[in-house]
């Protein structure tokens, strides 16, 4: 574990758990259906989710697409027959659908609702910004610096003007886990909406995204996205000629985060990462050496021992160094990881119970996930 979670806030207007199911079915392509099954399910009622193209008036659906279709024209119809619950989905200023359910509901039925209504928003940002996200796609700017070719900073910054991005004020990239849904490409359409200058490719079931200006929007990403779907963002650079190295960075976080029990990597803490991607871009031998020399011995003994003394160590960390809490949470008996404390002293001549040592250890290992994550530096 490189980051302990914490408890996501509370909130009283919508459910956390039913919007992430939600926001997972939609980028399954499940589409509105898949949301209103999964509400009806919760919510104990019928339930529909209906967003009238634009300018539609309905006129051949049902009774109930028709009502839809004059809120979205701002009118104020009266609630069809056996109608019990509208919740309007909200974009901006506009009214651009409803959730519209009939039947009485069970208790605390309002907050899953209100989720439906959440997750109604990605899925027309979905709908919205497919398109974009196959122009993006085709250009293949971001592919071709992943595969390694070594494009000038010009030719960067031109290729993305064409695209309507503008890398020559400074850009952040952002890496977004696309492999539980097909190919990534919702996912993408997602981050384009968020970030509608930015440019959006799939690579290798990851959406990445190269984003103008010094930070990515992360509150309305986790609105659009819910914790159920892993990104993480680089450093801020300024020359476009940092690009592949922006893109790999997120994607090292993207890797760690994935053993790290969290969502994302918006906390702070994730910058101590970030800050060793750099020195290992800019010192790439100094680097290896450091972790070859602290932890070497360690990693090696860890490969046949699936990673028991650093997943201990940091374990030991985490419990603020109290071995009973530590084996609680391991499942083991606190002597195991004494020994295994003990057995990481004997390789490595640092000591996990001295502060200076463990702070020294702790650098170390993380350099070593850092270095076997990252591209190799040209």
């Amino acid at each position: 574990m490189l980051d302990p979670p914490i408890d996501p806030p509370e909130s009283s207007s919508f459910s956390e758990a039913s919007f992430n199911q939600m926001a997972e079915a939609l980028l399954a392509r499940q589409g509105f259906a898949g949301v209103a099954a999964i509400a009806a399910e919760l919510v104990g009622a019928r339930v529909e989710i209906l967003v009238p193209r634009p300018g539609s008036t309905g006129r051949h659906g049902t009774v109930a697409e028709r009502f839809v279709a004059e809120l979205c024209a701002g009118g104020l119809p009266p609630w069809p027959p056996g109608v019990t619950e509208v919740v309007p989905i909200v974009v901006g200023d506009a009214v651009q659908g409803a959730v519209v359910v009939s039947g009485e509901t069970r208790e605390g039925a309002e907050e899953h609702l209100r989720s439906a209504a959440r997750a109604a928003l990605t899925g027309i940002a979905i709908l919205d910004t497919r398109e974009e996200v196959r122009r993006d796609q085709a250009s293949g700017l971001i592919a071709d610096l992943l595969a390694g070719r070594h494009l000038r900073a010009g030719e960067v910054a031109g290729r993305a003007s064409r695209l309507g991005c503008d890398l020559d004020a400074g850009f952040v990239a952002l890496a977004v886990d696309g492999r539980a849904e097909r190919g990534g490409g919702d996912v993408a359409a997602v981050v384009a909406a968020v970030h509608p200058d930015a440019v959006v490719e799939v690579v290798g079931g990851v959406v990445h995204a190269l984003v103008p200006g010094p930070a990515v929007d992360a509150a309305l990403l986790e609105e659009r996205l819910g914790g159920a779907v892993l990104r993480a963002h680089s450093s801020a650079y300024e020359d476009p000629a940092d690009a592949f190295r922006a893109l790999d960075e997120a994607r090292a976080l993207l890797t760690l985060l994935r053993g790290a029990g969290l969502p994302n990597t918006d906390r702070q803490t994730w910058d101590t990462l970030r800050v060793m991607h750099a020195a290992y871009f800019a010192e790439p031998a100094r680097m290896r050496a450091f972790a070859e020399r602290t932890v070497g011995a360690v990693i090696r003994h860890d490969q046949a021992e699936a990673g028991r003394l650093q997943t201990t160590f940091w374990a030991y960390q985490e419990a603020n160094c109290n071995m009973n809490v530590a084996a609680e949470r391991l499942e083991t008996h606190r002597h195991t990881v004494a020994n295994r404390l003990r057995r990481i002293r004997e390789l490595s001549g640092l000591d996990p119970q001295r502060g200076y040592d463990r702070e020294l250890l702790a650098l170390a290992l993380r350099t070593h996930l850092v270095i076997e994550n990252s591209a190799r530096p040209s």
